[in-house]
Formats: structure tokens, C-alpha cells, sequence
């Protein structure tokens, strides 16, 4: 029996030239439009919004801060010139396990500010941290405080200049104004405790032109991160 032919009309439709969507920008574009290059070794950086979140990815304590050297230190990096304020909250720090194995003294985390210039560099940080050298507490309990490291030609120093609130965020605040640097520190970022200033008489040989940024650093033998919001620098007041 023969097939039925069937006509099958084709129907073709116009053609039009579509824009295609333009790209979304790099991630690494976004964390440098909001928070500069990253820089160090053994993490990842993710942006959320405005919120950086710098998470180790190795498992190994990454906490040293040697300018002479190779800096490993995960952190971002900008430049600053003259008087400025530089600004950030640190929304969440972990901290770290109580029984971690660790290098140093202690297992303990740090996310903050720094300042890097010449000879001279600078770090004020949320520091946290389960103490295990003579004269430390030794109640099991995780210390939480707000440290300072400082390098310059002819010394160092090092301590507690200021405690964060309990289940609050902390916002943390360096002051370059001449060649002094100063510190501050708010729960809210509005009531800013006064500039702590521990080198008032100390040459501390600050060029005009510094590297400044956010750091996230830790002892540990484990993974940890941090999350930072709104790093700013502004003109001094």
C-alpha cells in the first residue's frame, strides 16, 4: 500500500541579534574594589556583599609575621599616604580548639588591621586564644582580648590595649597622624573608645607612603576563618 505523503511546512523564524549579558566582574576585581589584592599563603578569600571572609585552607599554623622575609600571612594589601584613619569590623573570628596542637605558646587565632612601612610595621587584632605559658590563666577558658604588635628600628613591643564586648562584633580603628600611630576600638562602630598612642616618644621612622590591609592569621593545626566588613581609610581627623 503506498504511503500517504505528508507536507510538513517549516516555519523559520527571524533571526535577531541578541546582546549577550555583560560578565559579572572577577572575583578578585570585587575583593580589590572593597578591600585591595590579597596576599599569603594557604587561604581563600570570598566576598559576600561587602563582607570578606578569609578562611586557611591547610591546616597549619599560619601566623607569622616576619617583614624581613617571605610574609605568608593572609591578608589584603593597599596603599595609604599621609594622615588617615583605617577602619573595620570584624563581624566573626574563630576561635581556636581548645586542644589543637598548635606552634608557639598558645592556640590562637588573631584577625585585624595592619600597618607596614619602611622598617616599621604595626598590627592591632582580635586576638583569642587558650594560654599555656607560666603565668597565664590556666582555667580552660578562652581568653579574648584585643592585642598589639608593633616593629620598628630600634625595638618592639607587644600586649593588651583593650578588651571586645561579649557576643558583640568589634570594630577596630589604626590612626596615622604624623609619624605616630594610634589605636581605637567600638562595639557599635559609632562610641569609639579614646586613641591609645603606647609611642608617644618612640621615633618610630614612618615613611609618608605605607601598605596597609586587613590580616587573618592563627597557630593552630586546623582550618579557622574570619569575616570582615566595611575596610575603610579615610582623612585623619
Amino acid at each position: 500500500m503506498p504511503r500517504a505523503a505528508v507536507a510538513v511546512a517549516l516555519v523559520v523564524a527571524p533571526l535577531f541579534a541578541v546582546a549577550a549579558p555583560a560578565p559579572k566582574p572577577a572575583s578578585a576585581e570585587l575583593i580589590a574594589k572593597h578591600y585591595g589584592t590579597t596576599a599569603g599563603d594557604g587561604a581563600e578569600f570570598e566576598l559576600s556583599g561587602t563582607q570578606l571572609t578569609v578562611r586557611s585552607t591547610f591546616g597549619k599554623g599560619n601566623h607569622s609575621f616576619n617583614w624581613a622575609d617571605r610574609n605568608p600571612v593572609p591578608r589584603t594589601v593597599l596603599s595609604a599616604r599621609g594622615d588617615f584613619e583605617l577602619t573595620v569590623r570584624v563581624l566573626d573570628a574563630v576561635p581556636p580548639n581548645k586542644d589543637a596542637r598548635h606552634d608557639g605558646h598558645s592556640a590562637e587565632t588573631r584577625a585585624g588591621l595592619y600597618i607596614l612601612g619602611g622598617q616599621s610595621s604595626f598590627r592591632y587584632y582580635l586576638s583569642q586564644s587558650y594560654q599555656r605559658f607560666p603565668g597565664a590563666p590556666q582555667d580552660g577558658k578562652l581568653q579574648r582580648w584585643l592585642g598589639l604588635e608593633a616593629n620598628y628600628p630600634r625595638g618592639g613591643a607587644s600586649g593588651s590595649v583593650g578588651r571586645p564586648e561579649d557576643g558583640k562584633s568589634t570594630w577596630l580603628r589604626l590612626i596615622r597622624k604624623d609619624k605616630d600611630v594610634s589605636m581605637s576600638h567600638s562595639a557599635d562602630g559609632e562610641k569609639w573608645s579614646p586613641p591609645n598612642n603606647p609611642f608617644k616618644n618612640i621615633d618610630m621612622s614612618i615613611p609618608d607612603e605605607v601598605t596597609v590591609g586587613l590580616f587573618f592569621s592563627h597557630s593552630t593545626y586546623q582550618f579557622a576563618h574570619a569575616t570582615f566588613d566595611r575596610l575603610t581609610i579615610t582623612k585623619a581627623k
